[in-house]
C-alpha cells in the first residue's frame, strides 16, 4: 500500500483548497435554487419566458459591470461561433427547463449527471482526444447508472426524461465549443455573448407565449437570474483554487439539495432508484475527473522537470 507523501496532507489542508471546496459546495446550493425557481415559475409561465427572464436578470447584472470595467472587454473575432454556441446552449436550456417542470427534481438532476459522460464522448469525436479502456469502462458504467434512474421497461420513459438526456448532451456540446474559443476569447466575452444571443433567440417565442409575471413571480425570477449567473462563476473560481478531483465530487450535492427543496416545496419524494443510479453516475464521473486530474498533474510535473533539465544543461 502506498503511503501518502508529506505534501498530500498539506495540499488537502491548504486554506486555499479548503476555501475552493466550500465555494464549490455553495455553488451547488445556488444551482439547486435556480432549478427550484424554474419549477415554481413553470406553474404560470412558458419555458421560453422563463429562459428570457433568466437571461434578462443576468444581463442586468453584467452590463453595469462591463460599463464600469470597459466595453473593450467584449471585443471578439468570432461572433459567428458565439452565435452557434448560444444556439446549442439555448436548445439545451429550453429542454432542461421544460423537463424539470414535469419530472421530479431529484430524478431530473440524477439523469442530468450524464453531462460529463457526453463531454467525454464528444472530446473523442470532435477534438480527437484519445481515451483508454478504463475511461471507456467508466463511461459505460455511468450510462448504466442513467438506466437505473430511468428504469426502462419497469417504468415508462417519456419525452421529458429523454429531453433531460438531450439537454445533457447539448450542454456537453457547449463545452466543446469552449475548447475552440478560449484561445482567442476571454471568459467575460464568452459569458456576455452567450447571454446576449440567447436573449435574442428566446424573445420572439417568449412574446408569443407571454404571461405577465405576478407579484409572487418576482422573487423566483430574481433568484433564477442571480443564482444562475453566479453559480457557474463560483464553480469556475473553485476549480482555480483546488484540483478538479476535489471539486468534482461536490456536484453530487445537487441531488440531495434539489431533492430537499422538492420535498419541502412540492412534496416530492425520490424513489430509491434515483439515489442508486445517481450514485453510480456520480462515481463514474468522479473516477474520470480524478484520473484526468492526476494525469494532468503528472504531465505538468514532467514538463517542469524537463524544463529544469534543459535549464541546467544551458548553464
Amino acid at each position: 500500500m502506498t503511503t501518502p507523501g508529506p505534501s498530500q496532507p498539506a495540499a488537502l489542508a491548504s486554506p486555499t483548497v479548503l476555501k475552493g471546496v466550500l465555494i464549490a459546495v455553495f455553488s451547488m446550493f445556488l444551482f439547486s435554487s435556480a432549478h427550484t425557481s424554474v419549477r415554481i415559475l413553470s406553474d404560470t409561465m412558458s419555458t421560453f419566458e422563463i429562459v428570457f427572464w433568466r437571461m434578462a436578470v443576468s444581463m442586468a447584472i453584467l452590463l453595469p459591470w462591463f460599463a464600469w470595467k470597459g466595453m473593450h472587454l467584449l471585443r471578439t473575432h468570432r461572433a459567428g461561433m458565439h452565435a452557434l454556441r448560444a444556439i446549442v446552449n439555448f436548445s439545451g436550456m429550453i429542454l432542461w427547463f421544460y423537463a424539470i417542470s414535469i419530472v421530479p427534481l431529484g430524478k431530473a438532476v440524477a439523469i442530468h449527471f450524464t453531462l460529463p459522460l457526453f463531454l467525454l464522448l464528444f472530446a473523442v469525436i470532435f477534438l480527437g482526444e484519445r481515451i483508454g479502456p478504463r475511461h471507456i469502462a467508466a463511461t459505460a458504467v455511468g450510462f448504466a447508472g442513467a438506466m437505473i434512474v430511468m428504469r426502462p421497461g419497469a417504468v415508462e420513459i417519456g419525452w421529458p426524461e429523454l429531453m433531460i438526456v438531450a439537454s445533457a448532451a447539448l450542454y456537453g456540446g457547449t463545452v466543446v465549443f469552449l475548447k475552440f474559443m478560449v484561445k482567442t476569447e476571454t471568459p467575460l466575452a464568452l459569458t456576455f455573448y452567450t447571454n446576449a444571443f440567447i436573449s435574442v433567440f428566446c424573445l420572439p417565442p417568449a412574446i408569443w407565449f407571454w404571461v405577465g409575471p405576478t407579484v409572487d413571480d418576482i422573487m423566483p425570477i430574481l433568484l433564477l437570474g442571480v443564482m444562475g449567473t453566479f453559480a457557474p462563476f463560483l464553480y469556475t473560481t473553485a476549480l482555480r483554487m483546488a484540483d478538479a478531483s476535489l471539486i468534482g465530487p461536490t456536484d453530487f450535492l445537487r441531488l440531495p439539495i434539489s431533492a430537499g427543496f422538492a420535498f419541502v416545496l412540492f412534496g416530492e419524494v425520490p424513489v430509491i432508484w434515483v439515489w442508486v443510479g445517481g450514485g453510480v453516475i456520480f462515481l463514474s464521473t468522479w473516477y474520470i475527473t480524478a484520473r484526468e486530474s492526476r494525469i494532468e498533474r503528472e504531465r505538468r510535473a514532467a514538463g517542469a522537470a524537463k524544463g529544469a533539465g534543459n535549464g541546467a544543461s544551458d548553464a
